[in-house]
């Protein structure tokens, strides 16, 4: 049993050890930022439609090209972002469902394995590997004023994660955009 213990804790071990020997954040000199892929997000509460939310979506990504000192990723990862392409995330999130956006529970989160494949889909034309990050939004709750974010920072070629966490930024403001523009900002201003 003890034997069993040890090789259980020591592999754990192993594992972690092997994960941090990958690319590190510090060994980052530039990435290209793709945006907000809303294609697992879900809205709950609030009285606009979903359709509402659907067409939305685009104007929010529009402020990291049309404020790109708020909205700056690269000033809280201190990384230079080479290239914001936002085309990717675009055709993403066109493709969503607009009925398929409001819930009625409170509960709903995606799984890492939702987030990775959303990772693997971003139809990203570059063959070139470089060092991407996409921000996925999970879940905005108009209920508690908050939208749940995932960072993901990874390889544009084999779409291998290299770092991702979670922040929530709480919304504030007139109207869909200004709401969850805030809460995209408060999530960006906890990047540590």
């Amino acid at each position: 049993m003890k034997k069993s213990i040890l090789f259980l804790f020591m592999s754990l071990f192993c594992s972690v050890v092997i994960a941090q020997n990958k690319l590190n954040l510090s060994d980052v000199k530039s990435l290209t930022f793709y945006g907000i892929d809303y294609s697992l997000a879900k809205v709950y509460g609030g009285k606009d439609t979903g359709h509402q939310y659907w067409t939305t979506y685009a104007d929010i990504n529009e402020l990291f090209i049309d404020k790109p000192k708020t909205f700056s990723v690269e000033k809280r990862l201190g990384i230079p972002v080479d290239v914001i392409s936002l085309e990717a995330v675009n055709q993403v999130n066109k493709k969503i469902n607009p009925d398929h956006i409001k819930i009625t529970t409170s509960t709903y989160m995606p799984t890492a394995g939702q987030i990775t494949e959303a990772v693997k889909k971003l139809p990203i034309l570059s063959q070139e590997e470089k060092i991407g990050m996409v921000i996925v939004a999970l879940f905005l709750n108009k209920e508690e004023n908050r939208g749940t974010y995932q960072f993901v920072i990874f390889n544009t070629k084999t779409r291998e994660i290299i770092e991702q966490w979670t922040n929530s930024g709480k919304g504030l403001g007139i109207g869909l955009k200004n709401y969850w523009g805030v809460s995209v900002y408060n999530a960006i201003r906890k990047i540590k």
